[in-house]
Order: C-alpha cells, then structure tokens, then sequence
C-alpha cells in the first residue's frame, strides 16, 4: 500500500516541480511558475542533513528571493534546526462500499476557474494573499481535475482529484462557511467515487487537524505520514 500511494505522491509532485539533487542528503522541488507555494518549492531529505547543507539550503532560498524553507521526509529529524514540525498522514479507502451520508439537494460539475479562484479567496485569500489565492488555482487548474458542489446554482464545495495507477487522490477539499454541516465535503467525496468506481481513493491530512478525525470515520484509515519541518521567515533563523 505504501508502495503504491507515494509512487502517485511523486507523479503528483512532478506535475508542478522539478526534482534534482542538491546535496547528499537533500533533493530540490521547484516550480518556477509558483515559486512561493511551500509544496511546490521545497527539500526532500534522505536521511539527516548536516548543518552545513541545512546552511547550504537556507542560502539558496535568501538568493531566489523568497523568505521560507521547507523540509519533508519519510521519518522524523535527529536534528529539526529550529523549524516548526508537522506530520501529513496519507489515508486510504479499504471499504468502497462505506455509507456516508449525503445531500441530495447538491448539484455536481467542474466548476470554472473564475469560481474556483472566488471561493478560494473568500476562505484563503486574507492568510495566503488574494494574488497568491488566485495564482495557485490558476496553476492547479493546468494539470488536475476539478470537481464542484453546487446548491441553488451556487458553488458551495470544491476538491480536486489526480488518478494514476489504480489510485485515485483527493485534494483541496474546501466548504463554504455558510453551507457547513450540510453533508457538502461528504457528498463531493462520494461523487468522486462514483466517477472512478475503479480506483481506490486516497487523501492527505495533517494529524493534528480535525478532519482526520472525519476521514477516520468514514472509512479511510493511514497508511503512511510525511514529516515536514518550515519556517515562513528565514530571517529569524540564526
């Protein structure tokens, strides 16, 4: 099972970023067309980097302009040179045939980009930046399949998917506030299923956040978690 999600965690990565060596115990994502989203833009280590590489990595980014680093890993760091630790878990649906429970009132579409970019900016746009909001859709839109809820012509919910071999992953699942605990997240969820009844579905979600809890219930249980260590300002870091 392992095997099989990060092989499309790495096709999924590749659609956006460049992978290549930086150092012996670091590789290098980048994505030149969004170069300050942290997923896109960030060190894949493979064991623990030395101070001098961590160093070596820090002045890299000071010289692309931007004020973040990220690293992320298969297991924790000896050493997390002072960045902030979070853990993503990748879960699996065993159970197709799981029951969630649904609103029937909801109409189901690819939505445009112009509504994705709305809603995303209504929820995200005052942390991460109108500008930003609507770049990252835009980006997003070039490569991944977008699916939409709508009530009353109305967008309410939105995720996108990815599918390749035999897996299908769930991402950027987002509610509007006005139309929570109305079984939105739920029913977006199951029409992906119902639209690759051959797959088995897959999402990411941080341990310490709520819907995990949510993904548990409904069926999905983890299989694998990536460790990630960042810092939204280098210039702190001494």
């Amino acid at each position: 099972m392992i095997i099989n999600t990060r092989k499309i965690e790495e096709k999924m990565g590749r659609l956006f970023s460049e992978k290549r060596t930086f150092s012996e115990h670091l590789h290098k994502w980048e994505d030149i067309f969004l170069p300050d989203k942290h997923d896109h833009n960030c060190f894949e280590y493979l064991g623990q980097p030395s101070t001098e590489e961590f160093r070596k990595a820090l002045q890299y980014q000071k010289d692309l302009g931007v004020n973040f680093i990220k690293l992320e890993g298969d297991s924790p760091l000896e050493d997390s040179f002072g960045l902030e630790e979070g853990v993503t878990a990748t879960m699996v649906l065993n159970d197709r045939d799981a029951k969630w429970k649904s609103n029937d009132a909801l109409v189901f579409k690819t939505p445009s980009v112009r509504e994705a970019q709305e809603i995303e900016v209504k929820h995200y746009g005052p942390i991460y930046d109108e500008d930003f909001s609507r770049r990252n859709i835009k980006r997003l839109f070039e490569v991944l399949e977008y699916h939409g809820a709508y009530l009353n012509e109305r967008l309410v919910g939105i995720c996108y998917s990815y599918t390749a071999d035999g897996m299908t992953c769930i991402d950027g699942l987002l509610v509007d506030n006005e139309y929570r605990n109305q079984y939105v997240a739920t029913s977006l969820m199951a029409h992906i299923r119902e639209t690759y009844p051959d797959t088995q579905l897959m999402l990411h979600a941080e341990l310490d956040d709520s819907p995990k809890d949510m993904y548990l219930k409904m069926g999905f249980e983890i299989v694998d978690k990536l460790y990630e260590y960042s810092c939204t300002d280098i210039s702190i870091i001494t």
